[in-house]
């Protein structure tokens, strides 16, 4: 079989560029999030949390992918300690990179499982396998794969790999799906803005294809 797909139960996604930031799908708003728990997230981490928590559902397993994480805010942690100055313990546990299924797990109540995994470009379709792994073994009925990804800024500017894309964060509540022609997910920020404009378009499936499921 080459192709596999994943049935979309329910999606969100947060876009943010220079105009601001655009909700999309059932992502959450900012109160959702407890005021308490809110005011110590950095942006990264609130908006995975908020595309996140908006498609949860009891039982359901967190799988969080990104390329690099919350760089900004380890980048502020980097330049503390290189100024001699305290660090923050709260943006230290926010930044590490499987903080978001750990934030959203306690948001929501969940104490099913979750990882966080990262694959370079490849992230959000490493997220989508691990799913597909769980569903197709039995392991989980429905699982919750959250991507967040930021422009790199500041020193770590010159790996920036997709000038002028903006940052995106996108949940999607998946089962196994049947054989219908399913949305690719293509690499990068750039390929999950692409699948949330298919899911925006009524896509209700995600392809896992053969050559993602032989790497596992």
């Amino acid at each position: 079989m080459g192709i596999a797909n994943l049935a979309v139960l329910d999606w969100g996604g947060i876009v943010t560029d220079a105009a601001g930031e655009s909700v999309r799908g059932r992502a959450a708003g900012p109160d959702a999030v407890p005021v308490g728990l809110r005011r110590r997230m950095p942006k990264f981490s609130l908006a995975a949390v908020r595309s996140a928590v908006g498609v949860a559902a009891p039982g359901c397993e967190l799988v969080f992918a990104s390329r690099y994480g919350d760089v900004a805010t380890a980048m502020q942690l980097s330049e503390a300690i290189v100024a001699a100055d305290l660090l923050s313990p709260s943006s230290f546990s926010a930044c590490v990179h499987n903080a978001a299924p750990g934030l959203t797990a306690q948001v929501v109540g969940e104490k099913s499982s979750h990882t966080a995994v990262a694959a370079g470009d490849a992230s959000l379709a490493a997220g989508l396998l691990e799913a597909w792994l769980r569903l197709s073994s039995g392991e989980a009925s429905q699982v919750l794969v959250f991507y967040a990804e930021q422009p790199m800024t500041g020193i770590y500017a010159e790996f920036e790999h997709e000038p002028g894309v903006p940052f995106v964060a996108l949940a999607v509540r998946l089962a196994l799906g049947a054989a219908e022609d399913g949305a690719e997910a293509g690499r990068g920020r750039a390929g999950a803005l692409a699948l949330i404009e298919a899911l925006e378009a009524g896509a209700s499936a995600i392809a896992v294809s053969a050559d993602m499921r032989a790497a596992a």
